[in-house]
């Protein structure tokens, strides 16, 4: 079932607190005015081939991107200036990475 309604009772039992900290753009690029990150959390192509200049251009600074499916040229992005997180995947200059499970004691 797909709702595009945030404020359905299935989605969230406090509607008034939707409308206090949601703001739903129709324009991605106007979403990232003045904002200091945005989070793609979908593997749709359109997203893909936004002008990420444009968008860093637009954002307060530092600008950090964070790509939950792995989708975007990290690399570009780096580039512009943006610094880059993902999930699953260290991107970057770091030295080190985090293990996926503590080690034994």
């Amino acid at each position: 079932m797909f709702f595009r309604d945030l404020k359905h009772p299935l989605i969230s039992d406090d509607p008034d607190r939707v409308d206090r900290l949601v703001t739903i753009c129709h324009d991605p690029y106007v979403a990232v005015e003045g904002a200091h990150a945005f989070v793609l959390c979908t593997e749709w192509d359109m997203f893909k081939t936004l002008d990420f200049t444009r968008i860093y251009d637009s954002m307060e600074k530092p600008a950090f991107a964070f790509d939950g499916r792995i989708i975007l040229d990290h690399d570009h992005l780096h580039d512009i200036g943006f610094h880059v997180e993902t999930i699953g995947k260290v991107v970057g200059p770091r030295k080190f990475t985090i293990p996926a499970t503590p080690p034994p004691c």
